[in-house]
């Protein structure tokens, strides 16, 4: 149920939070470079041959031979090291092998998603006849990272892409307000079936978007599933992505899942983008485009704007989104049962259209004697690094999946998470020496707050102390000294110290940094 529908006379037993695990060091055996072995094999020709071999200058032939040696020795330990790394999640730091462990264990790192914004489509004189204008309505603008394209769909209800519908402005209207606009391009690819089993095709363009795939095989549309479960063939396809989130369309052998038939066109329908460049400000397109009404010797003038600002972006797991996520989602193991169940899933939570969970906690009550009440509050993920209360769509969503994952005797309330919203102050004092770096060691204190307030480092309940940033900040040692000052809405909870409550979490609101020279 939604919080509207959830009782309230009840009271907290318990509460998830992040189990917290010690990250494995970077494996690196010491004294293996190319100078440690060298010295350590002129050493042992020294103690084993003593005055019969002396020949150790740099020159000779002697040092050539053991200076080869020591360069072999250095690669293969740097190699056996890295290899070492690589088979760890804590260590990884190639994002191919990161796919690789994650396959291993059935973990799905979550491809680009597009932003959305809701869009308007109005025409100068009203008509007698439908303006039916096709789709996608394809809207090029610039970003700070290059030209990006949204394309423009009809929005059902409750405003989700028809993609197969045309936007249309009703006769007798001059307004159309029902479209909605997804950042990315549609692209088609058409393939022929072989016959045999286990096809499979790489798209050949990419980022792919999450959730964008679609197959027609002969005309007929084919179902997404993540795994061929079924003893009998039945019309699906899997999908899998590459580090590069470049995706590929697999098809079954007949058992699980059916084959294509030899010959049979496979037409794959897909969209490219995604990221957090679509998430543009309200009124931040507007343009004019020209259409063919049918009995009319002219074209009609539409103009399209965006009146709400572009959601729910993400450029699609990184290495270290993966690093993150992998090892709950083991725990885990796909379903709800612990409390640390509820953290996992419910944080790694996301939509095609209606955004991602930022930071979601579950709460135990007692609630009856036949029956546990959990409390999930959840705030949805705004931009990279902010939180804001999560639409009824996102909400809905989460509740149907942990209906479909927890016990039968659980019953679960969706709630509305808080944000403490709070004022940082740094007043820094450094030697006049160092004024002409201030913009330096601004950008040095401006990437240790960014750090200190990730996403990643923050839950409910979590209080803020004015001393956690100044020891942070004050590992720079150009810094004299350091004074860090908390303020909120809230004069009694201010200062050196923020609490927050079990549905409340801490989050920066302005920032300033004030430099003093001495």
């Amino acid at each position: 149920m939604l919080e509207k529908n959830c009782p309230f006379d009840v009271t907290p037993y318990d509460q998830s939070g992040r189990v917290k695990t010690p990250n494995l060091t970077n494996i690196n055996y010491t004294n293996q470079d190319f100078w440690s072995m060298k010295s350590r094999l002129v050493d042992i020709i020294r103690e084993k041959f003593g005055d019969d071999f002396n020949d150790f200058v740099e020159s000779s032939i002697a040092m050539m031979l053991i200076e080869n040696w020591a360069f072999i020795a250095d690669t293969l330990s740097f190699k056996i090291d890295q290899i070492a790394n690589e088979i760890f999640i804590d260590t990884v730091s190639e994002v191919d092998n990161a796919f690789r462990l994650s396959l291993l264990v059935g973990f799905k790192p979550l491809p680009p998603i597009s932003s959305r914004s809701m869009w308007s489509a109005t025409i100068n004189n009203v008509l007698n006849t439908d303006l039916v204008i096709p789709t996608p309505v394809v809207v090029d603008f610039n970003t700070e990272e290059g030209p990006k394209t949204i394309e423009l769909f009809p929005a059902d209800s409750n405003n989700q892409p028809m993609f197969d519908d045309d936007i249309i402005v009703n006769a007798g209207n001059f307004l159309n307000t029902s479209i909605i606009g997804l950042e990315g391009l549609t692209r088609t690819q058409t393939n022929t079936g072989n016959g045999q089993t286990n096809q499979s095709f790489q798209l050949l363009f990419g980022p792919v978007i999450w959730g964008s795939i679609r197959v027609k095989v002969d005309g007929t549309e084919w179902e997404e599933v993540d795994f061929f479960t079924d003893s009998q063939p039945r019309r699906e396809f899997r999908i899998e992505y590459d580090p590069n989130y470049f995706a590929y369309v697999i098809f079954g052998n007949n058992t699980a899942g059916q084959i294509p038939s030899t010959g049979s066109e496979i037409q794959i329908i897909y969209r490219t983008g995604g990221g957090v460049a679509g998430n543009i400000v309200t009124g931040a397109v507007e343009l004019q485009q020209n259409f063919i009404v049918p009995g009319f010797g002219f074209r009609v003038p539409v103009t399209f704007r965006n009146y709400t600002k572009g959601d729910f972006g993400y450029d699609g797991d990184t290495i270290e989104d993966i690093k993150r996520k992998l090892p709950p989602y083991l725990r885990s193991q796909n379903r709800v049962v612990a409390p640390d169940d509820f953290n996992t899933l419910v944080n790694q939570f996301a939509t095609q259209f209606n955004g991602s969970i930022g930071k979601g906690t579950a709460v135990l009550r007692h609630y009856g004697c036949a029956t546990n009440l959990i409390e999930v509050y959840v705030l949805a993920k705004t931009g990279q690094n902010f939180l804001e209360e999560a639409n009824d769509e996102l909400k809905s969503a989460l509740k149907a999946e942990l209906d479909q994952k927890k016990m039968l005797t659980n019953m679960i309330c969706i709630k509305d998470g808080e944000v403490v919203e709070v004022d940082v102050t740094v007043d820094i004092v450094l030697d006049k020496f160092y004024r002409k770096f201030q913009d330096e060691f601004e950008v040095k204190v401006n990437r240790r707050l960014d750090r200190f307030f990730s996403l990643s480092n923050w839950d409910y309940g979590q209080t803020l102390k004015s001393i956690d940033i100044t020891k942070m900040i004050a590992d720079i040692t150009e810094i004299k000294t350091v004074d860090v000052t908390l303020t909120t809405n809230d004069e009694a909870n201010s200062g050196d110290t923020v609490f927050t409550k079990y549905y409340q979490i801490v989050r920066p609101n302005n920032v300033d940094i004030n430099f003093v020279y001495e």
